[in-house]
Parts: C-alpha cells; sequence; structure tokens
C-alpha cells in the first residue's frame, strides 16, 4: 500500500506539523505551552486551533504542553485549545503588529501560556498517571523538567542524557520511562525505546501513555500481531482515544484485516483531533484495498482538504484520479 508509506511515522509530538507549511506568509511566531491549574506543564498532546480572517490550521503540542505556529503574518489571532470531553475549552488573542517597513525584519515571536479546566464530569485525573508520583523525589522531578525543557528545544540526546540521570535516582518513574521510550521513538531507536516501555508497564502496568507507546513501537518495527494486541489494550483502557484508535488501525491494516482497520479509523475520525486527519489518508487507502473507489476518492479528497501542503499532495491527487477514472469506465 504505497499510499501509505510516507504516513507511516508515529505522531509523538513535535510543535511544527507541517515544517514546509506557509502560514499566512510572513515571519512571526506564536509560540507558548498548556499548563493544569496547579501550574504543572500538561504531559500529554492536546490539539490547538489557530484563526484568524486568513487560516484555520491546528496542531499538537508535544508532550511537555509545548507548541507554536510558525510564517504568519499581521494581524488579530485567536488561539484555541480543543480538548474534547476531558478538559474545559480555553483561547488566547494574539495580536500581531508589524513594524511600518519590513525590509530586514527578522519576525517577532510572541509567547503565550494557557491553562486547562478539567471538566467536572471527565474521567481523566489532571497530569501525570504516574500512581507513584507523590513518591518522586524532588531532584529527579527537576531533571525530568530539564529533559522536557531539552526535548522542546529539540535536543533529544540531551533529554535522554537528563531522564537517565532522573531513573538513576529513582527508577520507578514511570512519567521519565515513557518520556525515554518517547525521546528514543523520535530518534528511531526503536530497541532502546521498547526496553524503556517495557520498563514502564511493569512499574504502572494500567497506565496509558506507555501502553499506546509500546504498540507504536512494535507497529514501527513491524510486529503488527504483537502490537494489535497491545493498542487493543490501550483503546480499552481509553476509548475516547483518537491516537489510539488510529494506531490500532495501522495494526489491522498490517494484519490485511481491512474491515476491522476500517471501524477503528472511522472511530478515530468520529473522536475527531489530530489523529483523525491521518484516519482519513489511512482509511482511503483502506476502500481501495476493499475495492470500493469513490470511497477512497472522498476520503483522500478529505484529507488533502485538511492537509493541502502534504509532501505527496500531487501523488494523491493523481491517486484519487485513478479512483475516480476507473469508477467511471466501470459504468
Amino acid at each position: 500500500m504505497t499510499l501509505l508509506a510516507s504516513a507511516g511515522h508515529a505522531q509523538m509530538g513535535g510543535v511544527d506539523t507541517d515544517p514546509g507549511d506557509p502560514g499566512t506568509g510572513g515571519k512571526n511566531t506564536i509560540q507558548g505551552s498548556l499548563y493544569y491549574i496547579d501550574g504543572r506543564r500538561v504531559d500529554r498532546r492536546v490539539k490547538l486551533r489557530l484563526r484568524s480572517i486568513h487560516i484555520d490550521q491546528f496542531t499538537m503540542c508535544d508532550e511537555s504542553g509545548a507548541f507554536s505556529f510558525r510564517r504568519l503574518k499581521g494581524g488579530a489571532y485567536t488561539v484555541l485549545v480543543e480538548t474534547g470531553t476531558d478538559f474545559e475549552s480555553a483561547s488566547e488573542r494574539v495580536d500581531i503588529i508589524e513594524p511600518a517597513s519590513q525590509k530586514n525584519a527578522s519576525g517577532q515571536v510572541y509567547t503565550i501560556s494557557l491553562k486547562l479546566q478539567p471538566r467536572m464530569h471527565s474521567p481523566i485525573p489532571v497530569g501525570t498517571v504516574d500512581a507513584r508520583s507523590a513518591d518522586t523525589p524532588d531532584e529527579a522531578r527537576k531533571l525530568y523538567k530539564q529533559a522536557l525543557d531539552s526535548s522542546q528545544s529539540g535536543d533529544r540526546k540531551q533529554a535522554i542524557k537528563f531522564l537517565n540521570a532522573a531513573l538513576k535516582i529513582y527508577p520507578a518513574y514511570m512519567s521519565a520511562l515513557n518520556e525515554l521510550g518517547v525521546q528514543h521513538i523520535r530518534l528511531k531507536n526503536l530497541d532502546e525505546a521498547q526496553a524503556a516501555l517495557t520498563r514502564a508497564l511493569e512499574v504502572a502496568p494500567e497506565a496509558f501513555e506507555p501502553r499506546l507507546n509500546h504498540g507504536i513501537v512494535l507497529l514501527q518495527k513491524g510486529n503488527y500481531k504483537t502490537a494489535q494486541a497491545e493498542l487493543q489494550r490501550a483503546v480499552e483502557a481509553q476509548p475516547s482515544s483518537a491516537a489510539a484508535r488510529l494506531y490500532l488501525g495501522k495494526s489491522l491494516v498490517g494484519l490485511g484485516n481491512y474491515a476491522a482497520a476500517g471501524v477503528e479509523l472511522r472511530q478515530a475520525i468520529t473522536i475527531g483531533g489530530s489523529e483523525s486527519v491521518e484516519a482519513h489518508r489511512y482509511l482511503g487507502a483502506v476502500y481501495i484495498e476493499t475495492g470500493e473507489p469513490q470511497r477512497a476518492a472522498g476520503e483522500l479528497e478529505i484529507y488533502l482538504r485538511l492537509v493541502p501542503g502534504a509532501g505527496d499532495a500531487k501523488k494523491i491527487r493523481e491517486i484519487i484520479k485513478k479512483q475516480l477514472g476507473g469508477l467511471a469506465a466501470s459504468k
């Protein structure tokens, strides 16, 4: 399924969803961080949307709550946090005022922070899922925060050094083990990632994040059957997770179980969020495999509307044309 070849990467974070996206064609940046109401950084990926009269685009914060929107012209923008059913929505307006002369201007950086308020009915507690976090020594916590800061700045190797130092102090630090796995995934050190995430699950067998990440590692290693079992457990632990549904769908695609894959991918789309975008792409490929060209073309057209700057947009348009052409020929 060549359509999926460039879409099979793990979405473990990153503050710029598409480095080639032009934004609104300017030089300015809106960046910031998400926090819980008690002041701690958000430790999960959350969808953010940027709106103005010229743009409506989204990104995902990374695992330390950091995000950015780049290449923006002057104007009034609103950053909205789309948190689904777990947290109240939050937003902040940013007015980018450019100097009269833009010649040789390098652009400005606007930094904001947003706090998440949990909904009263939310089943997910605020903060980390590390049940042993109360026992974590302060020095280990400090090193963990330094690791998140290093990750935010793009220094993955330094982040790993800080995480290993934190784990030397407190080997049962589940959040640090999970983050260590994430950093190794980003560096494509899949064996090291699997080892860290396996340890995290030994410490906290019911924790959702390391379960999901472990499934993603297995998926990337091509262990589709084992990945499917792990991701199924992740879905059972958190049925409202679009990411878990997406990656479970991917594992089922790898196993050739297209009917079950379609169910999970459609569920990811229903839940929404960043993962629903990639789910449209995968669902389009599933429909190609199951001989449903009209539905395949429809899903891929939605994908291109959501990601018009996709690196292989030209190839996808050719696939759409081929699907619709074959449909017309059969009539």
